[in-house]
């Protein structure tokens, strides 16, 4: 249903008086421009939320506020709808580290023997390390390396808020997609624990790398709402391949593709190899790791292409059955 759709109806109720219908359009102003003077003053306070679980209560607040004078049921499936993510994503940040606790232990060389097959003997990590990452000072483009970095943690759902609020067919679509990508991710994580560039560097077995990837919020003392060192420090530090920065990257290029029209479209290209090229420069994954997630993402998506394209034969099916 479109965000047209959902402000004409209220349940089966008539349509509003239109003086009532105008008191609460200024109602809705006024509060999404409190919510939003909270939300910079929070932002300005505390740092940019990268904590996966507070940028959706963000979100749905967001909603919530552009909600007011719809029904009771339209708002309580603006939670059912959102609650599904949440619940999934804490999962996934509790089941993340498993690897760990089942004793198999990391693949370290995999990765580098395959980027150094493809790179005619040297990985793309060493070679962008020693070009671009410099030891003794942080550059502008480092600065777009840890912006970059950190969209991975916003831009999948404020794309879900902005579908929500057009099409929860779209939003629906999306969060299927994204939820099993998500999944797929940590089913590898557990079975194929893999040790990132910048490890792999500590063990001795390529020349020294830097983990960058969070060094340009420090020159403009730019913070997050947890300590981007402290984030890190505490995920499980062998779930690298996939790249799911890669993978979500390159899904929400795919899902917007037909949407958008042509002039966005070199923009949507852009973004997963923009963050193709950040991983790989600074530390965080190999080409490896990017190109499997790149793979997850299209093949997530054609299988919910075909699964979707079934279901209309299927419940026409079941229609024709179900008749005397």
């Amino acid at each position: 249903m479109s965000t047209a759709e959902f402000a004409q109806t209220s349940a089966g109720a008539e349509t509003l008086p239109a003086p009532r219908t105008a008191r609460i359009a200024v109602i809705r102003r006024l509060a999404l421009g409190a919510y939003a003077f909270v939300f910079v003053f929070w932002t300005l306070r505390y740092g940019i939320s990268i904590q996966r679980e507070l940028v959706i209560a963000w979100i749905v607040g967001a909603l919530g506020c552009a909600s007011i004078g719809r029904s009771a049921r339209e708002i309580v499936q603006l939670l059912t709808d959102w609650l599904p993510m949440s619940a999934f994503l804490l999962a996934y940040d509790y089941t993340r580290g498993l690897a760990d606790s089942i004793g198999i232990s990391p693949h370290v060389t995999t990765m580098i023997d395959f980027d150094r097959f493809v790179f005619f003997g040297q990985t793309p990590t060493e070679w962008l390390q020693e070009r671009i990452i410099d030891p003794a000072a942080v550059h502008w483009w480092d600065v777009c390396f840890s912006f970059l970095y950190t969209s991975h943690f916003i831009v999948p759902f404020v794309l879900a808020g902005v579908l929500w609020s057009r099409s929860r067919s779209a939003f629906e679509q999306f969060t299927h997609r994204f939820l099993t990508l998500s999944g797929v991710g940590l089913a590898t994580y557990v079975l194929f624990p893999a040790a990132p560039p910048w490890m792999a560097s500590e063990q001795g077995l390529l020349e020294p790398i830097i983990r960058s990837s969070g060094r340009g919020f420090e020159v403009i003392s730019v913070q997050t709402a947890a300590a981007f060192d402290k984030g890190q420090s505490i995920v499980n530090l062998v779930a690298a391949v996939p790249s799911l920065h890669a993978g979500i990257s390159m899904l929400v290029s795919l899902f917007l593709w037909p949407r958008v029209g042509r002039r966005w479209r070199p923009l949507l290209a852009l973004y997963p190899a923009a963050m193709a090229m950040m991983l790989i420069a600074t530390g965080e994954h190999y080409f490896f790791d990017v190109a499997l997630g790149w793979l997850y993402a299209v093949a997530v998506m054609a299988a919910w292409a075909w699964w979707e394209s079934r279901r209309p034969a299927a419940e026409t099916l079941r229609a024709a059955r179900a008749r005397p």
